[in-house]
């Protein structure tokens, strides 16, 4: 039985890809999922991944409100709340009042957080790192020259107006 494979919607007033076009989106979006999910596999911590993106930001970001979290993460202001909570019964993150307003609690993450963090990322790089020296010279040179590429798709482009 053959995987069905749905024709992509285009973006408004955008043509809809065809052939080998649509082809490697399929194949490049089937990719992209199949490695987070194996790289999510790899560490296996009992935190959801919210809760492990949530984290993350924290660490780039500093101190920050909830509603500050939310945006950052594209989430709704009470998924943000839940996931704080849990975050902080867990010791991974610290809630505190912001000096220049009392009606705002900083969110920020703990050194139990961040350690945890960096087991997780040391976690999925191993892994990766193991998966990548298996390949022949040839095939790791076009994986890295094609980086460049999936950098420049995954970066977000600045509206030209």
């Amino acid at each position: 039985m053959e995987a069905a494979t749905a024709t992509p919607t285009p973006p408004d007033g955008a043509a809809a890809p065809s052939g080998d076009l649509a082809d490697t989106a399929v194949r490049l979006r089937l990719s992209a999922t199949r490695l987070a999910r194996i790289l999510r596999q790899q560490a296996d911590i009992g935190l959801t991944p919210t809760q492990i993106a949530a984290l993350a930001t924290l660490h780039r970001c500093g101190p920050i409100p909830v509603g500050t979290l939310a945006d950052e993460e594209q989430v709704s202001a009470p998924t943000a709340t839940k996931t704080v909570e849990r975050l902080h019964a867990a010791g991974l993150v610290s809630r505190v009042g912001d000096p220049t307003d009392r009606r705002v609690t900083l969110v920020s993450i703990t050194a139990e957080g961040d350690a945890l963090l960096a087991d997780i990322r040391a976690r999925k790089t191993a892994w990766l790192s193991t998966r990548l020296g298996e390949l022949p010279a040839e095939e790791l040179a076009r994986l890295t020259d094609a980086l460049d590429v999936l950098e420049h798709l995954t970066t977000p482009q600045k509206d030209p107006s």
